[in-house]
């Protein structure tokens, strides 16, 4: 290695406060010390010239031919531009109107990019949950009964973080498939009803099970709630505790999923307490509530004001519901019920109407879902509805909610449909013969 001198030897540039060895021409010096150097003494030397120099941060930088010599460069950093003429090399990318440098990165959507020579910029290529073009093709299609949002919350997260952590719920079993189903036999049923309309103090808030794949505790507890106030008349108006059946079903994988008759077996054998007294956290946590244990009280929650109960809220078994009369039936007598339905990408961005899957999300991957049905309806044109809530907050869809296309199975919306009697307290106990 060639050094002027001995002073020259150990000429270290301080940059950022650190102290390196500049191992041949950094052109992104300019950035940090942008001069003027060789230009400001309009001067550049041939060969080997130490008074060719100037003053840079706490050393010298050289304006002479012999600076980029080798495989060390004290060059200052402006002297290929000015010296040699040549053009300032890219340091910086353009995307999407947001100016970075070189090493450094930026988001597009859920994908990372990169500024490489040249100003070349590299992004990653994993689909996202939502973006702009799958938007645009959806409220573009004529007459589709439906329109698509942009929503804050779905941008920058990848489409398979939304099938795992907004979703949840497993493909049903065979015990699921194959449970007799329910036949309700009733004379007539209105063109349209919403369980809101006639249980307006029942029925629970629209919750959001956040990025936690738990669509199967939040629908079950959601239904088994507004069950038990339907059917205890007022009585019990409780939100029993999605996070108790995350928490404590065995051999379910919490925030990465289970079954629905998990879920409602687990409220069958073993019991839940309330939301207020088991909080849901949206993740699964260390059970609190000893398995086998049957006491409220025992385990720090109290009972619904003016009920005198002690033991856990628990139904019966869960049942199936044949078909969209019975479905209907089933809602109009005792209350919501669950559902599952296949969820395309585009069902993400809906935002009003009555839903339908599109080509838009063609070729994406589909997941698994569950909600809550709490009625039906018709639009002017014929087309018929039901009326769900789902588990992503209000800010989606409408206010929470969303109508599906009725009658046609749309996304498996029927194949699928549960609910179970509360077992509410007994609040007419018969009187002692004295």
């Amino acid at each position: 290695m060639m050094f002027k001198d001995s002073c020259a030897s150990t000429k270290i540039w301080v940059l950022f406060g650190m102290i390196t060895l500049v191992v041949s021409f950094d052109h992104t010096l300019k950035d940090d010390f942008p001069g003027p150097y060789c230009s400001r003494i309009n001067q550049c030397c041939n060969d080997r010239q130490d008074g060719c120099s100037l003053p840079i941060a706490s050393t010298l930088c050289y304006c002479d031919e012999f600076c980029d010599r080798g495989h060390v460069s004290d060059c200052c950093p402006d002297y290929r531009t000015f010296c040699l003429n040549e053009p300032a090399p890219i340091q910086s990318c353009l995307h999407n109107g947001v100016y970075f440098h070189k090493f450094n990165t930026t988001r597009d959507n859920c994908n990372e990019c990169r500024c490489l020579d040249g100003g070349i910029v590299d992004c990653d290529r994993d689909l996202c949950l939502t973006d702009d073009s799958l938007i645009r093709n959806v409220n573009s299609i004529h007459r589709l009964g439906w329109s698509a949002r942009k929503y804050d919350e779905w941008w920058g997260h990848k489409y398979a973080e939304g099938l795992t952590k907004r979703l949840g719920t497993k493909e049903p079993t065979y015990r699921v498939k194959a449970m007799s189903r329910l036949h309700n036999i009733v004379d007539h049923l209105p063109r349209s009803f919403n369980s809101i309309d006639k249980w307006a103090s029942y029925i629970s808030d629209v919750p959001d099970q956040g990025w936690c794949g738990s669509s199967w505790v939040i629908s079950t507890a959601s239904v088994a709630s507004d069950r038990f106030a339907i059917q205890s008349r007022g009585k019990e108006v409780i939100q029993l505790s999605p996070q108790n059946i995350l928490s404590c079903t065995r051999r379910q994988q919490g925030c990465n999923g289970g079954h629905l008759d998990a879920a409602w077996r687990y409220l069958h054998k073993q019991g839940v307490v309330d939301e207020s007294c088991y909080p849901y956290v949206g993740y699964r946590d260390a059970c609190k509530i000893p398995y086998n244990s049957r006491s409220l009280r025992s385990n720090g929650c109290r009972s619904y004001s003016g009920v005198d109960r002690d033991e856990l809220y628990t139904v019966g078994p869960a049942y199936s519901l044949n078909n969209e009369t019975d479905i209907m039936a089933e809602i109009f007598m005792s209350g919501p019920v669950q559902a599952t339905l296949t969820v395309h990408r585009d069902f993400f961005s809906y935002s009003g109407g009555v839903y339908r899957h599109t080509a838009a999300s063609r070729g994406s991957p589909v997941g698994f879902h569950s909600v809550k049905l709490i009625g039906w309806g018709e639009e002017h044109d014929g087309n018929k509805y039901w009326i769900a809530t789902n588990s992503w907050g209000t800010w989606w869809g409408e206010h929470g909610n969303f109508r599906i296309l009725r009658g046609s199975n749309e996304c498996g919306i029927e194949d699928y449909v549960l609910a179970a009697w509360p077992n509410v307290y007994n609040y007419f106990k018969p009187k002692s013969i004295s």
